[in-house]
């Protein structure tokens, strides 16, 4: 049987380089070799420190021989995201040890085969500038989430937003219809989770640690973890041990943030 390392998985971390760096350490001492970021990494944001997050991240994930999988959140820049060439093994590059999983995409890490829908709606966006701070592609698509399905079985999912049915609270007082256009994009991810009824679903995106089981008609049950952001030292990241489903999932500890 093949030995695997346990797979760290984080949250959002909106370009806190101090905190990801942690985060990293944090995910090397465990023993991870690979780590899993569910979105809003801060990818590419423009500006005039355009890349330093990227460039310093890597170079600890570099040291400490971590690879980073990051599937788009809606504070990542899509412009970049989608143009970046996908190479064979189902991910894009964009430093050493910063890797891409596009949404509708799949890899294998781990001996897991990890799929991702990455992306969300922001509420917020007419406070926002387009190409800035704000991209008008940062939801995934129908075509997207049929091109995962159609791609076979998943051991996990990779979302930004929670699936539809996730019991979650927001402080934040949303208009009914910016709502209602934020809920398509939740229940378009519920449709692929019920379609395949992946085992495993990691996400983000409101800024609170919860669990919730969904469960399938055949029995079956899709477990959804939703990540807290940046400074949870216990909420921002798990532990994930490969092997047949259910995965043990442990808290991780990030520590030095």
């Amino acid at each position: 049987m093949p030995m695997f390392s346990p797979i760290a998985v984080f949250g959002d971390w909106h370009g806190d380089t101090g905190w990801a760096v942690a985060a990293v350490r944090s995910a090397a001492r465990a023993g991870a070799h690979t780590a899993l970021h569910v979105g809003d990494f801060g990818l590419d944001w423009p500006g005039a420190k355009r890349g330093r997050h990227e460039t310093k991240v890597n170079k600890y994930l570099s040291d400490l021989g971590v690879m980073l999988v990051v599937s788009g959140g809606n504070h990542d820049n899509w412009d970049t995201l989608r143009e970046l060439p996908v190479e064979n093994d189902g991910l894009a590059t964009v430093r050493s040890n910063i890797r891409v999983l596009p949404r509708g995409g799949r890899t294998t890490v781990e001996g897991l085969v990890i799929g991702a829908l990455g992306g969300a709606f922001s509420v917020d966006y007419r406070h926002r500038t387009e190409g800035k701070d704000w991209w008008s592609t940062e939801e995934p698509t129908p075509a997207e989430a049929e091109k995962l399905v159609s791609g076979g079985p998943l051991d996990v999912l990779i979302t930004h937003d929670a699936p539809a049915g996730v019991p979650l609270t927001s402080d934040v007082n949303v208009p009914p219809a910016l709502a209602k256009k934020a809920e398509e994009t939740r229940i378009l991810l519920r449709e692929v989770i019920n379609a395949t009824a992946v085992p495993h679903v990691f996400c983000g995106h409101w800024h609170q640690r919860r669990i919730h089981e969904i469960s399938h008609p055949d029995g079956r049950i899709t477990r959804v973890d939703v990540l807290d952001m940046e400074n949870s030292s216990m909420g921002n990241g798990i532990l994930v041990s490969p092997g047949d489903p259910p995965l043990l999932i442990e808290p991780l500890a990030i520590r030095g943030g």
